[in-house]
């Protein structure tokens, strides 16, 4: 069994109107969040075996702050087509990617998030910033390629979940 943790970067600010898409940061509601989603995996003991991460600042820096939820943090890799890219290009890049792990994390842009939960499980989420979708697959990370489909095993909201100790 494989496990998708897929996550939307946490929120990125909008105040330099000179400041391009790729480049945002994140504002202070996702700098809290980020984190916060992390040691929320910790309590359920879950731990990505890799992050992979869009290149763009909002994405880079929300998969740091989480991988630094772990005495033993997972690796952050950066890949450039996960910058708002499609559900097929982040399969390709799982499968590409990954092949020796059970546990992956993939920080990415909506709405190519939702449309990979909606494949992969027939369902519509509503995916803010910071979600966490967890997907259980029956497959190889290249068997995606052939057949996304999955299981919603849980979705997680920033709003949704209780308050972690820091």
């Amino acid at each position: 069994m494989t496990r998708l943790l897929l996550m939307r970067h946490a929120k990125s600010s909008w105040s330099d109107p000179l400041t391009s898409d790729h480049d945002r940061p994140l504002n202070a509601r996702g700098r809290r969040d980020a984190p916060r989603m992390g040691r929320w995996l910790v309590s359920q003991s879950i731990r990505p075996d890799l992050i992979l991460s869009s290149t763009a600042e909002r994405a880079r820096t929300t998969a740091q702050l989480i991988a630094g939820s772990w005495d033993s943090e997972p690796p952050v890799q950066l890949c450039r087509d996960l910058y708002h890219s499609t559900p097929e290009t982040m399969r390709e890049t799982l499968a590409v990617q990954c092949r020796d792990a059970d546990c992956i994390m993939l920080v990415a842009h909506n709405p190519g998030i939702e449309d990979l939960v909606l494949e992969s499980t027939s369902r519509a989420e509503h995916c803010p910033t910071a979600v966490i979708a967890v997907i259980d697959f029956d497959r190889a990370w290249s068997d995606l390629l052939i057949d996304p489909s999955g299981s919603l095993a849980a979705i997680w909201r920033p709003k949704e979940i209780p308050d972690q100790d820091s």
